[in-house]
């Protein structure tokens, strides 16, 4: 008996460790004019990007919206006239893993359905193409959406509780459509009307759906697009881009429209109301850059409260 004993203990020292996923700081991307610039998420005054994707491989250009699919560990990103998915702990002058281009692909706003493998991209025509997660070159979109309530759409988010997709158009208003839509299409009801949209984010189970006016103010509804209460700051000059974190701090991008000011990423609680000055502050130290624009976190909602697409939590980080 104390002989097997013995060659259990010899036996067990010799088998590899099971080694436990250790959850990662999340990172938060931002979409900067000709690059995406990725800070961690203890970022603030004076922090520089710990990675930086940009180059002429990496081939980003005008860069309006990113979407990060936690679930696949991939970061997709507009460039103009093609979108680009990118590993998403890719550096430097990165090559893509895929790049979808098409004649008439002029990409704005973009929003990736991890469950049912699918890309939707927002164009300055009034339409959203849905093309196939997986897709590389000029596929053939899945579906195509158009409709007289689009125009420049600039921000798209996939709400796969209710089946909805929400569309915002750049010259003021914001749209419900059927998820599955296609075709020449009524939207199921308009949602709002606002000065000048961009970002929007969805959180479905707590009926609340955040989105950047275009100047001081981050209004929240309900899943009508009656006002529920609103964010100000006059530190926002004009909000693009948001990410709501699991930690229930909501991300706001803001563009200083300055030569001389760097573009920031500023935080508040989800549930403010009224004036608020920001308890996160990131980017001052980067380098100027041009326009801040689309924005996302690693560690959004879980899946099973609503997000899951852009900011659905990818488990332990990116294992």
């Amino acid at each position: 008996m104390r002989r097997n004993a013995s060659l259990l203990l010899r036996a067990l020292l010799a088998a590899p460790l099971a080694l436990t996923a250790i959850p990662v700081l999340a990172d938060t991307y931002l979409c900067a004019g000709d690059s995406v610039r990725v800070f961690a998420d203890d970022a603030g005054l004076g922090s520089s990007p710990i990675r930086t994707i940009t180059g002429p491989t990496a081939g980003i250009a005008e860069c309006y919206a990113i979407a990060l699919d936690n679930k696949h560990g991939e970061l997709w990103v507009t460039t103009q006239s093609t979108i680009r998915a990118f590993a998403a702990r890719a550096d430097g002058d990165a090559t893509p893993l895929r790049t979808i281009t098409g004649p008439s692909l002029f990409a704005v706003g973009i929003a990736v359905d991890v469950e049912a493998d699918e890309v939707y991209v927002g164009t300055p025509g009034g339409q959203i193409f849905v093309y196939p997660r997986t897709g590389n070159g000029s596929p053939t979109p899945l579906r195509t959406i158009q409709s007289a309530a689009l125009g420049t759409v600039v921000g798209l988010f996939v709400d796969r509780v209710n089946d909805e997709l929400y569309a915002v158009n750049g010259a003021g208003s914001i749209v419900v459509f059927s998820r599955t839509a296609d075709g020449t299409v009524s939207p199921l009801r308009p949602f709002a009307t606002t000065t000048q949209p961009f970002g929007l984010v969805v959180d479905a189970h707590g009926n609340e759906v955040f989105v950047a006016e275009g100047a001081s103010t981050i209004s929240v509804r309900d899943r009508s697009g009656a006002l529920l209460r609103s964010i100000n700051d006059a530190n926002l000059t004009k909000s693009t881009g948001l990410a709501l974190r699991r930690d229930a701090i909501l991300l706001v991008g803001n563009q200083y429209q300055s030569s001389t000011t760097q573009d920031a990423i500023f935080g508040y609680p989800r549930t403010q109301n009224g004036g608020a000055s920001s308890v996160i502050d990131i980017n001052f130290a980067a380098p100027l850059q041009r326009s801040a624009w689309g924005l996302a976190t690693s560690h959004g909602f879980e899946c099973n409260e609503g997000q899951t697409t852009s900011y659905c939590l990818f488990r332990e980080g990116f294992e």
